[in-house]
């Protein structure tokens, strides 16, 4: 079996150790932001086959739940600012008539993954353009989404893996909370550890299912 992790930055990719496995296990990064994960995934995805993949990387947290360094499953994700405000109101390019809810990938605006990966919670992601930083803009988005995480290229892992056909599990490991922009709150070292750990953790999985 052919499997591709992909981190979409250095720093989640840093120390990354490939586990030894009977499978062939490549590692890539996508580079931050949709645009660079749409781009660079469907290169990759295309320019040779691949069995799973496997997205992971960090990210922010909405709620109490989760704390630095615990991993989640992204199960449905969703392009949370692509649209536009009108009336203090957000419209999604369905809202507006520009595309359909349920037009293949989505499904009533999300991203849903079908692959079943039951050691990690499940939640709901959101992928923005603009990483969240006051508690207006966060209490907004919980209203309209209720998500469990944030991201910046969720999303596009999603539309990509769907497009090309390749069955994907995304994790996230929490970094900090969503809003708060004190690093010194945050633990990204620790989060990416939980994030390899968790990694290995998946493949190895799929060796024991083999």
């Amino acid at each position: 079996m052919n499997i591709l992790v992909v981190f979409p930055s250095h720093i989640e990719a840093q120390n990354y150790t490939i586990p030894q496995s009977a499978h062939s296990i490549s590692v890539d990064v996508s580079g931050v932001g949709v645009y660079n994960m749409v781009y660079n995934l469907t290169k990759m995805l295309t320019t040779q086959s691949y069995d799973i993949l496997i997205c992971a990387g960090i990210a922010g947290t909405f709620t109490r739940e989760y704390s630095c360094g615990d991993v989640v499953r992204v199960s449905q994700d969703i392009f949370a600012d692509i649209g536009v405000t009108e009336n203090q109101s957000f419209l999604s390019l369905a809202d507006m008539g520009l595309e359909k809810y349920d037009d293949f990938p989505f499904s009533k605006g999300w991203l849903p993954l079908s692959y079943e990966c039951d050691d990690f919670h499940s939640v709901s992601g959101i992928t923005v353009n603009q990483i969240t930083t006051s508690e207006q803009k966060k209490q907004e988005l919980i209203e309209m989404y209720n998500p469990g995480i944030e991201s910046m290229e969720g999303a596009a892992a999603h539309y990509v893996s769907l497009r090309e056909k390749v069955p994907c599990v995304h994790i996230r490991a929490i970094s900090n909370k969503v809003g708060d922009r004190n690093k010194h709150n945050w633990c990204i070292t620790q989060a990416c550890e939980s994030l390899h750990a968790a990694i290995n953790r998946i493949i190895s999985k799929i060796e024991c299912n083999e």
